[in-house]
């Protein structure tokens, strides 16, 4: 009996101190993670908390390489920001999206849109990213819907103050050398030099579409219209070659669009001319330059802007 008590005892003492030293290193990880100032995650704190632009841009790396907020301001006469994400997905840009709709109306919302937008991933690629929204699952109620489509245990998991940090650790402790400090973007958009040499290969076609993701590209484009927000999808260039009569996604995206009553223009293979693309899939700042006028001006007319 003593023995039992005795173990018993030391139990309690364990997880006590397992709870204090999950609140302290959670802590400690927190404050490291909000004091970034630079990198994705500092932009995406940014978005979330800060910004007002009337302009918003939305998508993966694509977004963020192709979109130059100067250029669609200066012709739009409206301030823009730039959400685009390397490797991030519809997901995470609906949740953005909740976050920024929580504080304020944006005028317009450009939607990059890749044409393998609703592919299935075979280890949840897409899913698993979601763990860049996890630290502010207690700040922002309205991210917890995507956050929670991660794992059925994720609700519980998050009881953990580590566990929202733990995959993204490493690259906080990489931001505070010297030669981070300083973001890199302007205005969320990160310019590529450089031009790409190789082949026109042609584009690897995926027919699989992930409805839960169709369902969440759909929930995004509908978020924005119930607050009566200008909305645009549009397909940035590729230096590939794709069919784009015969690939589902891309059927599926005018078929929302349609629905929706939202604008589509499809750029996939407007620039022929590999001196505008540092590789086969992302323009360079220049061709991002050229892109930036042609979005603008398509803008204006559909939207009959001025």
């Amino acid at each position: 009996m003593a023995d039992k008590k005795l173990i018993a005892k030391k139990l309690i003492i364990l997880l006590i101190l397992m709870f204090v030293l999950d609140r302290g290193i959670g802590a400690l990880l927190e404050h490291f993670y909000f004091t970034q100032k630079s990198g994705f995650d500092a932009r995406a704190n940014y978005i979330i908390n800060k910004t007002n632009a009337d302009v918003l841009v939305f998508g993966s790396s694509k977004a963020a390489e192709h979109y130059d907020p100067s250029i669609l301001s200066d012709s739009l006469k409206m301030s823009v920001y730039n959400c685009g994400r390397d490797l991030s997905y519809i997901y995470y840009h609906y949740g953005l999206l909740q976050a920024v709709l929580k504080r304020y109306t944006p005028k317009l919302i450009i939607l990059d849109t890749r044409p393998n937008e609703f592919q299935i991933f075979k280890y949840r690629e897409n899913l698993d990213r979601l763990n860049v929204l996890l630290p502010y699952y207690d700040s922002h109620p309205e991210l917890r819907e995507v956050c929670l489509l991660r794992d059925k245990f994720e609700r519980y998991k998050m009881l953990s103050k580590i566990y929202p940090y733990n995959s993204l650790i490493l690259y906080e402790m990489v931001q505070f050398l010297p030669k981070y400090q300083k973001d890199n973007s302007e205005n969320g958009f990160i310019g590529k030099t450089g031009e790409w040499h190789g082949n026109k290969p042609a584009y690897n076609v995926n027919d699989e579409v992930d409805t839960t993701a169709a369902l969440y590209y759909k929930k995004f484009i509908e978020s924005c219209r119930a607050k009566g927000i200008k909305v645009v999808i549009t397909m940035s260039p590729i230096y590939q070659t794709i069919d784009v009569k015969a690939n589902r996604n891309i059927a599926l995206i005018y078929q929302i669009a349609r629905k929706n009553n939202v604008p589509v223009f499809n750029y996939l293979t407007s620039f022929t001319n590999p001196k505008y693309f540092y590789d086969d899939l992302h323009l360079n700042r220049s061709g991002a330059e050229l892109l930036s006028s042609k979005i603008a001006q398509d803008v204006k007319s559909v939207y009959r802007l001025k």
